[in-house]
């Protein structure tokens, strides 16, 4: 009969740490294309210094940041120069903005400019050419597009 109870209470708690690890690791929600224009509180293309190793709190804990300068303003007002916070304690979802010029999908977390779509949230942009989406509906980038065509598409979908 003991052990009988033992194994059930073995089973039970077995079952409450499998159910609380697979919240911890719970998949993230990554957006569409679409869905990111409209959600995006600011979106600019801008010039990135290299990241730092800084680690900085806000709604996640942040362990790099940034130096961005504004070249074009899109949606939202942004200072000429601020700083991205990124790589983002949440594991199963993190944003990265490297070195060079991007066009950028922000969010304010508190104080702090944040990617707005995780792994989208930063499109490299090199000889006016742009990591961008064959369809808005896609929720990663697919083809290389004409920067002034892309920004033409975001504005047309902010006017929507």
């Amino acid at each position: 009969m003991a052990s009988r109870a033992m194994s059930k209470i073995l089973i039970l708690t077995a079952t409450a740490f499998s159910l609380a690890a697979s919240a911890v690791c719970a998949k993230a929600y990554h957006p569409t294309a679409r869905e990111m224009i409209k959600g995006a509180e600011f979106i600019a293309l801008v010039s990135l210094d290299e990241p730092v190793k800084q680690e900085t709190i806000g709604k996640w804990t942040y362990g790099e940041v940034s130096t961005a300068r504004l070249s074009k303003q899109i949606k939202g007002k942004l200072p000429e120069k601020f700083k991205i916070y990124s790589r983002e304690n949440f594991k199963c979802a993190q944003c990265y903005f490297p070195k060079g010029d991007n066009l950028v999908f922000l969010k304010k977390d508190q104080d702090l400019f944040v990617g707005q779509a995780w792994n989208i949230s930063c499109l490299p942009v090199s000889d006016h050419k742009v990591a961008w989406f064959s369809n808005l509906d896609l929720n990663k980038s697919d083809s290389l597009s004409n920067l002034n065509d892309c920004i033409k598409q975001i504005q047309s979908e902010l006017k929507n």
